[in-house]
């Protein structure tokens, strides 16, 4: 790998410049209270977890794993507070940094005070010598060979974070679908019997409804006559061939006559 090339799934230092990573954290919470919204709001239309954007807020970059779940994470929440991600997040970079080493110091422009410079390892020498020397078809090979572990490395950081994700989301959408209320169909009311009693020739009949008569005498050729009933229809009559009846206004047959000569008509 080449030297001082960032490690794209290296955990955030924690102990550099805390007062920009304050300043950060700060500028986060003063936007979202300037605007009025709850964590619980921001996480529920951003699909961050509070948990985050607490640690966000509060400058605690340790709880993320990986540098591109604080960088996907940290740009939605600014996108959705209107901020400028780009110059956050050159702060982040920056306090990410380790400390330079300190610097050798100057020597004197007389000599005076100048610290003898240590000689160089045999063995240190003889290595910057070879990689300077190295064929350019062996440092092509070295710079595709760290090419292709940086693909790799950033292919396994994004499905990770796409499972990571998934996982963090399904709590929160099994919630929201138990939260929504149920529609509940209207039942369908049934429909009340209809019996309709038609004659086709003079008839003398008597009719009784749910055991009361409703109706007793002669009815005319082509006369009809319909009724509700919730239980029965008994009818007593001296020509039954001379009746019609129709349930619901469909044809019904005329039952066998009972001893007492009622034909009964028993409604489910």
């Amino acid at each position: 790998m080449i030297e001082n090339e960032p490690d794209p799934l290296r955990r955030i230092p924690v102990k550099h410049a805390a007062e920009i990573r304050a300043e950060i954290g700060a500028v986060l919470r003063a936007e979202r209270l300037k605007r009025g919204l709850s964590l619980e709001a921001v996480a529920a239309q951003t699909r961050i977890s509070k948990r985050f954007l607490e640690a966000m807020e509060n400058d605690r970059f340790e709880e993320f794993p990986a540098v591109v779940y604080l960088r996907g994470f940290l740009k939605g929440y600014c996108e959705h507070l209107d901020l400028d991600f780009p110059a956050l997040w050159e702060k982040i970079e920056a306090s990410s940094k380790p400390a330079a080493d300190a610097a050798s110091p100057v020597p004197a422009a007389d000599g005076k005070g100048a610290a003898p410079s240590r000689p160089e390892a045999p063995h240190a020498s003889r290595a910057h010598a070879s990689a300077a020397h190295a064929p350019p078809e062996e440092r092509s090979r070295e710079t595709s060979s760290t090419a292709l572990l940086m693909v790799v490395f950033a292919v396994a950081a994004a499905v990770g974070l796409g499972i990571w994700l998934a996982e963090d989301r399904k709590p929160r959408e099994t919630a929201s679908d138990d939260a929504t209320p149920r529609v509940l169909m209207p039942m369908a009311h049934a429909v009340a019997p209809k019996l309709t009693l038609r004659a086709t020739d003079d008839v003398w009949v008597r009719v009784a409804v749910d055991d009361a008569v409703v109706f007793e005498g002669r009815m005319p050729r082509g006369a009809a006559m319909d009724w509700k009933p919730t239980k029965t229809v008994a009818l007593r009559t001296t020509s039954a061939s001379a009746l019609s009846v129709s349930l619901n206004d469909a044809p019904a047959p005329m039952p066998a006559p009972t001893p007492d000569g009622d034909y009964r008509f028993d409604l489910p």
